[in-house]
């Protein structure tokens, strides 16, 4: 493929992984059996994506693993009545035809391994988009690196990835405990979960941490919350939940027998202290409430709609909730979907809060990531669980 035999995709593809495997000191190129694109919205590759991507499908390149892929940068159904610029929609809609032509699966989310994704512990993949990798290599226990823009569409193209990082056994061995001291998981939500992860990202750095404490019935999107706040507050592409993770029952199994390099006690005055930081408000009440980053499960969409019952949203608030479009279809069918648009919320499907045009306002999430990575659109930011987030949207229940 390299040297041009198989035409020209495969070999421009071949060079961009060769030369990455070059940087990091790759001994090999490694098969791997499935791929997340986190390239695939127009608004992060902009035109010299759009160009490379549409040149490798008149190339007649088809992907070789199965491939999903990323928020786009539009709702394809509303992205007019969402104000997206036409000019957008069109090189977005542009990006999406040639991914489908190659054969990717047009999930369009950041939460693969909810609603499209297949994998299995041990699996060697190539994912991009950070709360995804970090999920994979956590909870489900497959081997990833976390993919550059467009290095993930090589992979997908090639079947084929640089074996470096966290591919590598001795790369995957704890190094940093966190012992969770006298913290009541029986009343943390999904929020806290993700002020947890902050902060053992925040001092974890790119260096693996080993947690304890953790109970093994966190359900999966708690374990989501967790895995996108470390991935945002350090470089955590990888955590060993004991207990959870599956190559890491215990502080033995996660650290690989060697003693962690440092031990650090949490307890609920770091968590209060870290939720401090991440809620940015300075007087004034919530006019935007968005929930979904991640997107949103069917259960979280359920959620939502239990906590709306029949209400109206405030006069002078909005809620936006994203999800997948395979997570609306379902909810829809529940009758979930409806319930939410009665109350006046607007659920969005396909792209990321960060795509829609909203002007600066008070913004209250459930989401750390998005409190955190939010500040170049909104000034104050409050931080508090989904139930609460709704609460203020529609008001408290009579």
């Amino acid at each position: 493929m390299l040297k041009g035999e198989y035409g020209e995709g495969p070999e421009i593809a071949m060079s961009v992984l060769t030369k990455l495997g070059d940087v990091y000191g790759a001994d090999r190129m490694i098969d791997v059996e499935n791929v997340h694109i986190d390239g695939s919205a127009y608004g992060w590759i902009n035109d010299a994506g759009l160009d490379l991507v549409e040149r490798f499908c008149r190339s007649g390149m088809t992907f070789k693993v199965p491939t999903t892929l990323n928020p786009a940068s539009i709702d394809f159904d509303q992205w007019n009545e969402l104000r997206i610029d036409s000019s957008v929609a069109e090189k977005q809609f542009r990006l999406a035809t040639a991914f489908k032509k190659m054969g990717a699966i047009p999930t369009w989310t950041c939460a693969p391994y909810q609603y499209g994704a297949n994998l299995k512990y041990g699996q060697n993949v190539a994912w991009g988009e950070s709360n995804a990798v970090a999920f994979a290599n956590t909870v489900i226990g497959a081997r990833t690196e976390k993919l550059g823009d467009l290095a993930d569409v090589c992979a997908a193209t090639v079947g084929k990835y640089p074996n470096f990082g966290l591919y590598r056994d001795e790369n995957r061995r704890g190094q940093i405990l966190f012992e969770l001291d006298d913290l009541d998981f029986r009343t943390f939500t999904s929020t806290d979960y993700g002020i947890l992860g902050f902060f053992i990202g925040t001092i974890a750095g790119n260096r693996v941490p080993v947690v304890t404490g953790v109970p093994k019935n966190a359900t999966l999107d708690q374990l989501k919350s967790y895995c996108t706040a470390a991935a945002i507050g350090g470089a955590v592409s990888l955590s060993h939940i004991c207990g959870v993770t599956p190559e890491a029952q215990d502080i033995t199994d996660a650290c690989a027998g060697v003693n962690p390099e440092e031990k650090i006690s949490v307890g609920i005055g770091e968590l209060d202290d870290t939720r401090d930081k991440l809620n940015i408000l300075q007087g004034g009440r919530a006019e935007v409430v968005c929930l979904g980053c991640p997107h949103c499960s069917v259960e979280e969409l359920a959620s939502v709609a239990q906590s709306i019952k029949c209400r109206k949203l405030q006069k002078g608030v909005r809620l936006f909730v994203f999800t997948s479009r395979m997570a609306k279809a379902l909810a829809r069918e529940m009758g979930v979907i409806g319930a939410i648009e009665a109350g006046g919320g607007k659920v969005i499907a396909d792209t990321c809060w960060n795509f829609i045009p909203m002007e600066d306002s008070v913004l209250m999430t459930d989401s750390v990531k998005m409190a955190w990575t939010s500040s170049q659109k909104f000034s104050k930011i409050i931080l508090d669980s989904m139930e609460k987030c709704v609460e203020v949207a529609v008001g408290a229940k009579s």
